[in-house]
């Protein structure tokens, strides 16, 4: 079966794909998935690594970030070329379904019809992750998990009470709440959120052959969970090797050219995209009003807009408040689409005064570049930065108490900028691990039998 596009809703696959497949002498086919712009930034590297050392590389996009801004400019910018489209569409549960049906047509057209062995590298948390390893898993195939284990640690019930109670009582202590979300003991884990995220990041696991950990925290959660001790390693994250290459091409970013009211100034650079800060009212506003007052406090603030902080502001009837705060604070406010270049991402956060978000990669990005963060959540999955001190949780609650973290975030900067967590050269390791798992093993699905090396005992005489 060879899928060709006949209609709008139809797979795209390159032209001549199908000969460059049959052509090739190679036994294995890595397959990149992606579907957003943290997924094409942080698997970029994978596709160079697996490209540089001639492997058989097939770079599947499943179409979820299908925009300029969110997609095409990036692929330009990592120069990949997308294979196949699998063109997913609709509401959640549909795209569901048509990755598992689109992708497990193709992983079985390339096992059976052209005798290859596909190894799908999935990555991070995404919708696209937690169904193209069912794709792969209800046929035989495991994946390698880029980013595993990617859990979000919530401070206890215990300790948010207390917080609010001492905040509403003049008792509060910055340095405290600081140091006590260094403490390991006040998390638990969990969490829905962030959802559907949390959910997709767990169900992974069971197809994974390879746990690529980014940090030493997720290889011990991960044995805590009874999986393999072998198959988990431990090679930081691939955004490391991402941004080394972005650097190479801060030169050509034009990111101040749309905010020139920052270029040199200490300005914080914010970023709100999370369904469950966007799609709840009384949070939106709690982290709106937040950014309304550090803007009226004259912090020189800059508000990137995505879709689901767009949606909300049209939602909550916001729109003609922001266009006021934009009239009025020509000097110190910037609000603008989403950079369309990780280059310029890295460029505006890397002279930023802090990153404010509720960004997952964005927590990352800041500790490689060393700016502090300040996370508008309840928790975190990146709880290596919370816990390092690099990062600093802002519960969206209390309006002023976020302005106020950010604010301790900002004059506390040295502080709290203090301990690198991520390392570069990741895909190098990554591709090192497969590589040898499967000179070692052969593929990386196997039956207890296979995995427990039991076949010499078979017995079947009478």
């Amino acid at each position: 079966m060879t899928i060709n596009k006949t209609d709008d809703n139809s797979v795209f696959i390159r032209e001549n794909f199908w000969q460059d497949i049959e052509k090739s002498e190679q036994k294995y086919v890595h397959i990149i998935m992606i579907a957003t712009k943290p997924d094409i930034i942080k698997q970029a590297p994978l596709y160079k690594e697996l490209k540089e050392r001639w492997e058989l590389v097939i770079l599947i996009h499943t179409w979820q970030h299908y925009d300029f801004n969110l997609s095409m400019w990036v692929l330009w910018e990592f120069d990949m070329e997308v294979d196949i489209n699998l063109n997913i569409f609709w509401k959640i549960h549909k795209k569901f379904s048509l990755v598992i049906e689109r992708l497990g047509d193709i992983l079985v057209d390339l096992s059976e019809n052209y005798k290859k062995i596909p190894v799908p590298y999935v990555h991070w948390d995404t919708m696209t992750a937690t169904t193209a390893d069912k794709a792969a898993f209800l046929n035989k195939f495991a994946v390698v998990h880029v980013e595993a284990w990617i859990r979000t640690f919530t401070p206890s019930k215990k300790f948010y009470h207390k917080l609010f109670k001492e905040y509403s009582e003049w008792k509060f202590d910055w340095n405290d709440y600081y140091k006590n979300l260094q403490d390991f003991s006040i998390y638990e884990t969990g969490s829905i959120e962030p959802y559907p995220e949390q959910f997709d990041t767990r169900a992974i696991e069971w197809s994974t052959w390879m746990f690529a950990a980014p940090v030493e925290l997720y290889r011990t959660t991960l044995e805590k969970e009874w999986f393999p001790k072998e198959h988990i390693k431990v090679v930081w994250n691939t955004v490391a090797d991402a941004i080394k290459i972005s650097k190479q091409k801060i030169w050509e970013s034009k990111a101040f050219e749309h905010f020139p009211n920052m270029k040199w100034k200490d300005f914080i650079f914010i970023t709100i995209h999370r369904r469950e800060n966007t799609e709840k009212k009384e949070r939106f506003l709690v982290i709106y009003n937040a950014i309304k007052k550090l803007i009226q406090d004259w912090v020189y603030v800059c508000f990137l807009w995505l879709y689901a902080s767009e949606f909300a502001i049209d939602n909550y009837w916001l729109r003609a408040d922001i266009e006021q705060l934009k009239e009025k604070h020509k000097e110190n406010f910037a609000y603008w689409p989403a950079l369309a270049h990780h280059a310029e991402v890295i460029d505006m956060i890397s002279k930023a005064w802090a990153v404010v978000t509720d960004s997952g990669s964005m927590q990352e990005e800041a500790n490689i570049v060393w700016v502090p963060c300040v996370t508008i959540r309840f928790w975190s999955d990146r709880t290596e930065t919370i816990l390092a001190g690099t990062n600093i949780i802002a519960p969206p609650i209390n309006s002023n108490l976020i302005a106020e973290i950010v604010k301790w975030a900002i004059w506390n900067k040295k502080m709290i900028n203090n301990q690198h967590l991520y390392w570069e050269n990741v895909s190098k390791k990554i591709v090192d691990e497969v590589l040898s798992m499967l000179k070692k093993d052969w593929k990386l699905f196997k039956y207890d039998d296979e995995r427990l090396d039991l076949e010499q005992y078979f017995d079947w005489n009478i």
